[in-house]
């Protein structure tokens, strides 16, 4: 499906230059203008960008200084002064390590995609969050996309309260103790 993007504006937390000379030049392809993308090459760079401006798309990147990449995503998504904690995140990362996905999925972030990738792995994964965004969960520690990225089906009842108007899941959760331990 072709999309017009012409009025996205992106924000791309990168701390490499070229790297992000390169997202830009691929955003441009899917016909977001120039003067849409804007940049951060820092953590802190990217929360004040992100504050004060007002995107439909983040990419941001790991930052291996240490992982500030996912301190970033976490303040998108819980910090009171975001303006749009329910914004879609794309991390970048040069490894796809099953410990930093999981560490990415459980800060909130929509998708992850692995460097080195080609242009048309950065357009899927984009059409991916266009095509088929998932609920929101916000409850006691974690705010972002429903971490199940497929429908799963089970029996019993149903704990997360669905707002349609909102496309939020919101979560009565108990823990239980098992055994002594919870």
């Amino acid at each position: 499906m072709a999309y017009d993007f012409k009025d996205v504006k992106v924000l791309v937390v990168e701390s490499s230059a070229p790297l992000f000379t390169l997202l830009k030049s691929v955003l441009q392809m899917f016909t977001v203008r120039d003067k849409n993308v804007s940049s951060a090459f820092s953590m802190e760079e990217g929360w004040e960008r992100f504050r004060t401006g007002d995107y439909d798309l983040v990419i941001v990147d790991w930052l291996d200084t240490p992982d500030r990449g996912i301190h970033l995503t976490q303040e998108i998504r819980t910090n009171k002064q975001s303006p749009n904690p329910y914004v879609p995140i794309l991390m970048t990362a040069g490894s796809g390590h099953k410990n930093r996905v999981r560490r990415a999925r459980d800060a909130g972030i929509s998708d992850y995609l692995v460097k080195p990738f080609t242009a048309k792995t950065l357009a899927n994964k984009i059409t991916r969050i266009v095509e088929h965004p998932r609920p929101f969960v916000n409850c006691e520690g974690y705010m972002g996309p429903d971490r199940r990225s497929h429908q799963v089906t089970f029996e019993g009842e149903d704990r997360r309260l669905y707002t349609p108007e909102l496309n939020t899941l919101s979560a009565d959760i108990s823990f239980r103790k098992k055994d002594g331990v919870g």
